[in-house]
């Protein structure tokens, strides 16, 4: 993933995910520098809100497509 910054646009290399007071961080460098992302709680609620379809949606997709194959094989 690249990062945006006023320094110019950067790889953003993924290290870890922190449980922290009022989020989660991701913790990771960014151009050799230690970077981190705090999601707080407000954050959190969007994203989910934001990928519940498109989540939901590969579910069933999957869903499907291992009914199909398990009737397949009987």
């Amino acid at each position: 993933m690249k990062v945006a910054s006023p320094l110019g646009e950067y790889p953003f290399v993924f290290q870890k995910l922190e449980r922290r007071e009022g989020g989660v961080a991701i913790i990771g460098t960014m151009a050799g520098i230690e970077a981190s992302i705090l999601l707080d709680g407000d954050d959190l609620r969007a994203a989910a809100k934001t990928f519940a379809g498109p989540l939901a949606a590969a579910a069933l997709l999957i869903a499907w497509r291992s009914r199909r194959r398990h009737s397949a094989s009987n």
